[in-house]
Order: C-alpha cells, then sequence, then structure tokens
C-alpha cells in the first residue's frame, strides 16, 4: 500500500469511528426513549442524576477539548505525516470518549428515572460531538505541517 493511500486510511478510519461514537449516542437514546413505559418529564432535584449529570456534561465538554488540545500540541512538527495522522486519530478519539461517557450516564439515568429530560442531554451530547467531527481542514489548521507535508496532505 503507497503511502497517500496509507494516510487516506488513517483519516477515513478516524471519521468511521467516531461517527460510530455519535450513532451509538443517538442508537442508545432512541432505544431508550422506546423502552420507558412511563415517562417523566420534570426536573427532580432530590434524584442524584439531576445534579450528576448536567455537572458531567459540561465538565466534559471543558475537559474534552483541554485533553484534546495537551495531545496535539504534543504532536512533534519532526514526525512523519503517518505519525502526526496517528496521533491526532488518538487525539481525537480520546476528545470523543470524553464526550461519549456524560451522554452514556445519561441514558442509564434516563432508565433508571424514566425521566426523559436525561436523553435530551445526551442527544445534545451527540450534536457536540457531531460539531466537533474530525475534517480534513481541521487537522491542516491544529497540527505543525510542513509544505510538503501539506501538499501530501491535500492530493488525499
Amino acid at each position: 500500500m503507497d503511502n497517500s493511500a496509507q494516510q487516506n486510511g488513517i483519516f477515513k478510519t478516524l471519521q468511521i469511528i467516531y461517527g460510530a461514537l455519535i450513532a451509538g449516542i443517538v442508537v442508545f437514546s432512541v432505544v431508550a426513549f422506546i423502552l420507558i413505559d412511563t415517562p417523566v418529564y420534570d426536573i427532580d432535584i432530590t434524584n442524584i442524576f439531576t445534579i450528576v449529570v448536567p455537572i458531567m456534561a459540561v465538565g466534559s465538554i471543558f475537559f474534552s477539548d483541554s485533553v484534546y488540545q495537551s495531545m496535539v500540541k504534543r504532536i512533534s512538527p519532526n514526525n512523519t505525516l503517518n505519525s502526526k495522522l496517528a496521533q491526532y486519530q488518538t487525539a481525537t478519539i480520546v476528545k470523543g470518549a470524553w464526550l461519549e461517557a456524560p451522554a452514556f450516564i445519561a441514558i442509564v439515568a434516563a432508565f433508571q428515572s424514566n425521566n426523559i429530560i436525561f436523553l435530551f442531554v445526551s442527544v445534545l451530547m451527540a450534536v457536540i460531538m457531531y460539531l466537533k467531527f474530525p475534517k480534513k481542514e481541521i487537522f491542516k489548521q491544529e497540527v505543525k505541517l510542513s509544505f510538503e507535508e501539506k501538499t501530501e496532505f491535500d492530493r488525499l
């Protein structure tokens, strides 16, 4: 396999994995919505999830960006393009996992309490993940690429 095909494969794999993370949230949210027999639409302060889920969601948004930026900054300009792509792939998947975790906690909370409000949090997290979907333009902006690497990457 030539180098550009391998690089394109790395990026396509990243997009498939990240898309699967989003799809998992959406599918489980829909399943939860269907399986909840007597849905409740209220905010019950006595339920611990009412406090934990929003705090986790907001915290994970900031924490995922912080971890992601830290991992991207550690990508050495001296690395090969394949190595940079692999490190970027890792950083993006970690970011997605941090955003996915509170969505699944929210789905569990919805099952436990029959409260549909928690499913809004899971869908919101899926939307945020979609807005942060890995794109080639973002990779070129965030990772330090040489002129040759940019030219090579543009051919993918």
